[in-house]
Order: structure tokens, then C-alpha cells, then sequence
């Protein structure tokens, strides 16, 4: 199965120094927080996994919001996975490089909770990556991707990707706020319970019915 995937961040969203898009990922990861205080709510512990973790960055925030569960995660970079590798040292890890296609190292709901954020718009086949995270979640499903196509008039407005109408490179899928949610709905073994809008991002919790 092939993967157009280009491997890591073509940016890095999480350590830059433009103020503005700081204060798009503080938002991001404010939303964020608050859908693992949904799931947290009785501090249990519980195995998590993060499917297409990069370089760790939302590993840690999962660390500090699960002290003690059990964390997963994986890549379809081994290069990526070194650099989380060296991100979370302070904690435990099991790491693989994967990719989100065919998780084949993972078993029918192994985890508590199965974190995507921004892979699936990379994927050649999304239905099929949408399964695969399915398949592997016992319970929570927590995802999120590009909302389009503000997303894509956003690096146009900044002069960015002009060629490809603000395309970022390695982005194969966009979907609209409207069409996201039918994507997820795709069979009823899931229901939304959670959705946010951090701009220019949407991002939706899902649990097992």
C-alpha cells in the first residue's frame, strides 16, 4: 500500500517563533486538553496510543494529562521517532515505527485511547486509516486535521504554496467542517461527543457506542 506521507512537520507549528502561530497552537492545544479532561475525569489509568506521533511534542502533553497510564506510540519516520525518542526521555514509551495504514503491531482494542493528529489528511487511503484507528481503540478515539479550505486560503494569504492554491506539500485529503463529520460517521461503532473548531484546525473525540 503506498503512502504519499511527507514525514514529520513541513513546518514546525509547536516551537516557532511567529507570535501569531503561537497563539494558534496555544488554542490547539487549550481545545486539545480540554477533550483529555473529558476522558480523565476519574484520573484512571489507562493504555494510550499516538498514532503518527512526529518529534513527541503531544506525547508529553498526554504524559502530563495521564501521569500514570501506559503510553504507546508510533510513525511511519523512524527519524521522527528519534527525535520524540529524545523529547521523552523522562518517561516511558513504547515506540514503533508504523504506519497508520496498517497497524499491524497493534491488536483489536488494545487502547483505552487512540490519539491522530494531523495524519489523516496525509494518507493515500484515509477510509482505510480511519479503520485501523478504529480497530485499535477500545474506547476513545481523539482526532484531528486541517480545516479546509481556510487552511489552504491561509497559506495563500501568506504567500505560501502558490502553485499548489496553499496546498501544503504531503496533504492528499481536505475536509470541510460539514464533510469531516460525515467521514467520521462512516458506521455507527462510534459516536461524536466532542468537537472543536481551533482555527484553522477542527478536531473531534469519538467514543465507542
Amino acid at each position: 500500500m503506498t503512502n504519499n506521507f511527507v514525514s514529520g512537520n513541513y513546518e514546525d507549528k509547536y516551537n516557532t517563533n511567529n507570535k501569531l502561530y503561537q497563539l494558534l497552537m496555544g488554542k490547539f492545544l487549550k481545545d486539545l486538553e480540554g477533550s483529555l479532561d473529558y476522558i480523565n475525569e476519574n484520573n484512571e489509568k489507562i493504555e494510550i496510543c499516538e498514532v503518527g506521533c512526529g518529534d513527541g511534542e503531544i506525547l508529553k502533553v498526554l504524559k502530563n494529562k495521564f501521569l500514570d497510564s501506559d503510553l504507546f506510540a508510533c510513525d511511519l519516520s523512524a527519524e521522527e521517532i528519534e527525535k520524540a525518542q529524545e523529547k521523552c526521555t523522562d518517561f516511558e514509551v513504547e515506540f514503533s515505527v508504523q504506519n497508520a495504514e496498517d497497524l499491524n503491531k497493534y491488536s483489536n482494542e488494545q487502547f483505552d485511547l487512540v490519539v491522530c493528529v494531523e495524519v489523516l489528511e496525509h494518507l493515500s487511503d484515509p477510509n482505510y486509516g480511519l479503520r485501523e484507528l478504529k480497530r485499535i481503540s477500545a474506547k476513545y478515539l481523539l482526532v484531528s486535521v486541517p480545516n479546509e479550505p481556510i487552511w489552504r486560503i491561509l497559506n495563500m494569504l501568506r504567500g505560501k504554496y502558490l502553485k499548489n492554491y496553499g496546498n501544503t506539500p504531503g496533504h492528499l485529503n481536505h475536509w470541510s467542517l460539514a464533510n469531516f463529520k460525515k467521514f467520521l460517521s462512516l458506521n455507527t461503532e462510534y459516536e461524536i461527543v466532542r468537537s472543536k473548531n481551533p482555527f484553522p484546525w477542527q478536531m473531534t473525540l469519538l467514543k465507542r457506542v
